[in-house]
C-alpha cells in the first residue's frame, strides 16, 4: 500500500504538496531497510537489531559493501533525510517542510533503482 501510494506521489503536480512529503518519507525509509537486509542476507545479524534499524543496518552495510559508494551515498541521505518517527504537529514535521518535493522525489527513485 506505501508504495502504491508513493506511486500517486510522484505522478501528482510538483509543488507544495506536504502530504505527498510525508508519504515519500515513509515510503523511501522501509525501501531503503528491504534493500539492505536482501544485500547483507544475514537473517540472524537482522533478527537481533533491537532498536535504530536503519542506522544499524547501514553501518552493516557499509562494512560489507565498502566498494558500493554510490548505493552508500543514496543509503546515507535516506538517513539523514527521512525520519525515523514522523510526527504531524508544527515543531516535528519542519524538517520536510524545508526539503522540496523534488528532493523526496529524488532519493525515492534513487532507492527504488538500486534494487
Amino acid at each position: 500500500m506505501i508504495a502504491d501510494e508513493a506511486a500517486k506521489c510522484l505522478k501528482a503536480p510538483e509543488g507544495i504538496n506536504f502530504a505527498n512529503k510525508v508519504v515519500l518519507a515513509i515510503a523511501t525509509r522501509p525501501a531503503a531497510e528491504r534493500l539492505m537486509v536482501g544485500k547483507i542476507a544475514d537473517p540472524a545479524f537482522v533478527a537481533g537489531i533491537k532498536a535504530n534499524q536503519t542506522a544499524v543496518l547501514l553501518k552493516k552495510f557499509q562494512t560489507q559493501f565498502a566498494g558500493d559508494t554510490a548505493s552508500i551515498g543514496v543509503l546515507q541521505r535516506v538517513a539523514l533525510m527521512t525520519p525515523e518517527n514522523i510526527h504531524l504537529n508544527s515543531f516535528m514535521y519542519e524538517p520536510i517542510l524545508d526539503m522540496s518535493d523534488g528532493h523526496l522525489r529524488k532519493l525515492y527513485g534513487e532507492v527504488m533503482a538500486l534494487a
